[in-house]
């Protein structure tokens, strides 16, 4: 038996875990706001990196610059309580940021020669705070899953789980607070951070054929720490001590990982992204495992409507020479990218087309492809729909198998 066909199953696997149960996950990911000359991601998220909780200011940007305006005398510049916190109904001090976040979907879906399904699924209901002490920063997330996000976990239920997908303390440093010292449970610093976190690129490390593993969904792990946000240069470099919502020990990856971007003008950003992690037993393949990981990504607005996002990262797999079977490889090498454009057409309305492909870092893995199209519309003030359509050819064995999946989101914040 070749070692394509060892990895068949747990492949097909991968293919309908992704498309069936990842598909939950932090809010605001828009790499695309480069287009409005918003390079980096500070001023309006509590996260350095980008994604999550959004500050006061970054709920005052997503009224003026996310949504659709539908009259002519709409006051762009001055989003009013609409854009704030409820609505405005409970007003918030300054040392305090709250949020909330609904995500629920239709899928129809169909592998290989299988039926389709269809069905209803809730992707997200959480809910996230921070607290500002002075230069001291609490920071967390609490909320319910019905199926899937199980590395997120708080309890341990078959269905119907709490789940924190991220926990941290921080303290800004520095006079202008450019940097912030973290502890806790956190995002990957890795490449480019976007909604679309069941790309190829982003799928987790434990599952045979996966990226990098830094899906916003449930890819966070324990660790520490340093961000620097520059007004041209950003990066981020953490620690990583595994994820401790999950047991045993010998489970938990450690290492480290980082990126560092450099934004030569305010509508152009050029980055590079490692990681090497380590872990003593790989939930897949029962062995030691260390694996890297190593790229390449950019952020273009080369007309204002469009945006151009572009990844690439080698992977790469080492396995202890003595627990490999007779005749198959201890290193292995693979790669995972994506090119997206994202045209917006009216504000607030986007036609997304994406490319993606992928070689797992599996002996004899062949390539695997996909394309999306989508279209997102942020129709009201915290609301915002997204429709799409992705068609793949997974090398899952001796021939590829075709996946298509039809979404259909709804996505609202408080």
């Amino acid at each position: 038996m070749t070692s394509i066909h060892r990895w068949a199953r747990p492949l097909l696997a991968l293919a309908l875990s992704l498309v069936l149960f990842a598909w939950s996950g932090h809010a605001h990911a828009y790499a695309w706001m480069i287009r409005h000359d918003y390079s980096g991601c500070v001023p309006c998220h509590a996260d350095p990196s980008g994604g999550g909780l959004l500050t006061a200011y970054g709920r005052a940007q997503s009224e003026v610059l996310l949504r659709s305006h539908y009259t002519a005398h709409a006051d762009e510049d001055e989003p009013g309580k609409v854009g704030d916190f409820l609505f405005g109904a409970l007003p918030l001090p300054e040392t305090v940021l709250l949020g909330g976040d609904y995500r629920g979907m239709f899928m129809r879906t169909a592998v290989g020669g299988a039926p389709a399904t269809s069905q209803f699924l809730q992707m997200q209901a959480d809910l996230e705070g921070q607290v500002t002490v002075g230069p001291v920063r609490a920071n967390g997330s609490l909320g319910y899953d019905h199926l899937g996000a199980q590395a997120a976990w708080v309890t341990s239920r078959p269905m119907d789980n709490l789940v924190s997908r991220v926990f941290w303390l921080g303290v800004d440093l520095g006079e202008d607070k450019q940097f912030l010292l973290r502890a806790g449970r956190l995002n990957l610093p890795f490449g480019i951070r976007q909604i679309e976190h069941t790309l190829f690129i982003h799928t987790p490390p434990t599952v045979p054929g996966g990226g990098v593993g830094d899906d916003t969904n449930s890819g966070q792990q324990e660790g520490v720490s340093l961000a620097y946000s520059g007004s041209s240069v950003r990066g981020e470099l953490m620690a990583i001590q595994g994820n401790y919502q999950i047991t045993p020990d010998e489970y938990r990856q450690r290492g480290y990982a980082g990126y560092l971007e450099w934004a030569p003008t305010m509508k152009a950003a050029l980055g590079a992204s490692s990681m090497i992690t380590e872990v003593q037993k790989d939930p897949t393949l029962g062995t030691p495992l260390i694996r890297h990981a190593h790229g390449l990504f950019a952020r273009l607005a080369p007309w204002k409507p469009l945006t151009i996002l572009a990844e690439e990262d080698l992977l790469i797999d080492s396995q202890p020479t003595n627990v490999t079977p007779v005749g198959q490889s201890a290193l292995n090498v693979g790669h995972a990218g994506m090119l997206q454009a994202d045209w917006e057409p009216w504000q607030g309305l986007h036609l997304i087309a994406t490319g993606e492909m992928t070689r797992p870092p599996i002996a004899k893995a062949s390539q695997s492809y996909g394309v999306w199209g989508s279209v997102a519309w942020f129709f009201a003030p915290h609301a915002d729909v997204r429709f799409d359509a992705i068609q793949q050819s997974l090398a899952l064995g001796p021939s590829p198998m075709s996946a298509t999946t039809i979404l259909v989101q709804f996505h609202a914040f408080l």
